[in-house]
């Protein structure tokens, strides 16, 4: 029987692979959920893809346009927009529009994180694994969880989970991850005629840490949201590796053609911020495409309590990836190789010269 997904968030960094992912897979039709239009890669057969505007904190205007797709058999997650409140309120009235017009719903994957065990508010427990206890303060996925686990006691569906950390890709005009920052970064001291240097602290350039590629990740969700043994579980994925900055970045120096450099006094954060001027007329001397530079700053930063951000966390920040591979899932990806996969492929999309 021919499956059908709901993509929520599909012009995100997530959301996009995903819906890539899916199409290139015989027998998927997608619906997208976004304000704007997807720009999908061109070797997706986009007559399976429907684009579907809706304002999800409207609950008769999320019933109104998800009768539209009443077909649908999975539903994926992937924005994450708003407060907490806003988030779960959000997906009630999508779990509403959901049980009233899609009778063969079958599944909701939920994308979550590492926040889920607290990554952002200080050293946590590593490997951090799925029956950790839940931390006070990191209750930016609790809210929405709880609603799900509720309303399928009650319902014909099941849920899944992932936790990924630091998702890296390329979606067009939303392209906010950290090898999409990180080759803007390199692509501006290249300009400068400086040397690659760490952003961040020692105590950084030395811990533990784990990403994952957006590819991989969309494969993962696909694999625990159509397997009847992953129902109503969650599981941490990765690339499958960990690393030190300390030994990856030599390797992402010599991309560049720059001599690495170790920890600066200045964070990635304050960088772009203080370059802005510089960004604006590389875009213009090189013709690159709009990229939001105004928000880098602050995604650099993100919501790490101070003084950490993403590229100065004093700590490790790894998972254990066990339960996924228990349940079927074996695909890796060397983090070393998709940094310089996604700087190549920034480079053919015209993000940096």
């Amino acid at each position: 029987m021919a499956q059908v997904a709901l993509v929520v968030g599909i012009t995100g960094v997530t959301g996009t692979p995903l819906a890539e992912q899916l199409l290139r897979r015989p027998g998927w039709t997608v619906y997208g959920v976004s304000r704007r239009r997807p720009e999908l890669a061109q070797d997706v057969p986009l007559e399976r893809l429907h684009h579907i505007a809706a304002d999800l904190q409207d609950a008769q205007a999320t019933l109104a346009a998800l009768r539209s797709c009443s077909d649908a058999t999975h539903i994926f997650h992937c924005a994450n927009d708003g407060d907490s409140a806003t988030r779960t309120r959000m997906l009630a009235n999508l779990l509403d529009a959901a049980e009233q017009t899609m009778p063969r719903f079958a599944n909701i994957n939920l994308l979550q994180g590492t926040k889920y065990y607290g990554c952002h508010l200080g050293p946590f427990k590593t490997p951090a694994k799925e029956t950790d206890p839940r931390v006070p303060g990191a209750d930016f996925y609790y809210s929405e969880e709880d609603l799900v686990r509720a309303r399928q006691k009650d319902g014909n569906w099941t849920w899944t989970a992932v936790r990924p950390h630091s998702v890296c890709g390329y979606a067009a005009g939303n392209p906010m991850n950290l090898a999409v920052v990180l080759a803007i970064y390199g692509a501006m001291l290249k300009e400068l005629g400086r040397p690659f240097g760490f952003p961040g602290n020692e105590a950084c350039f030395g811990a533990l840490f784990q990403v994952i590629d957006a590819e991989l990740l969309a494969r993962s969700a696909i694999w625990v949201s159509t397997h009847d043994s992953c129902a109503n579980n969650a599981f941490n994925t990765g690339n499958g590796d960990w690393f030190r900055w300390r030994h990856l970045w030599p390797r992402l120096a010599e991309w560049f053609g720059l001599e690495p450099a170790g920890p600066q006094r200045y964070s990635l954060a304050d960088f772009l911020a203080d370059h802005r001027a510089l960004w604006i007329e590389m875009v213009k001397r090189h013709g690159l495409r709009p990229f939001p530079y105004e928000r880098a700053p602050r995604w650099a930063q993100g919501d790490y309590r101070a003084p950490s951000s993403r590229m100065s966390c004093e700590y490790d920040v790894l998972s254990d990836t066990l339960k996924l591979r228990q349940h079927g899932f074996a695909e890796v990806q060397e983090s070393g190789d998709m940094f310089l996969r996604l700087f190549e492929r920034c480079r053919r999309e015209r993000v940096i010269p």
